[in-house]
């Protein structure tokens, strides 16, 4: 009887010991994918035609902007500035 038991323990160890061994491997690879993307996002160059970097991305004449893109609102909110002087 106690060799069964032995021979038990000594499976469940082996199967423990092949858990173990998959898990790090799985996380191994999981790991080196992920590392493997951060370096190609790291080599994408960033061009000077990226939008980001352009300086025409904002606009530098603020009642152009306003008055493109807001329009009739702009006129009514900023048409009594100047009768305050």
């Amino acid at each position: 009887m106690t060799s069964f038991v032995d021979e038990l323990k000594k499976q469940h160890d082996d199967f423990l010991k092949a858990e173990a061994k998959s898990f790090a491997k799985a996380q191994a690879k999981k790991q080196s994918a992920f590392m493997n993307s951060q370096k190609r996002q790291a080599k994408a160059r960033r061009t000077e035609n990226s939008p980001l970097r352009n300086e025409d991305f904002y606009y530098t004449d603020a009642p152009k902007y306003a008055q493109q893109y807001y329009g009739e609102v702009y006129h009514e909110t900023t048409r009594h500035d100047n009768d305050w002087n």
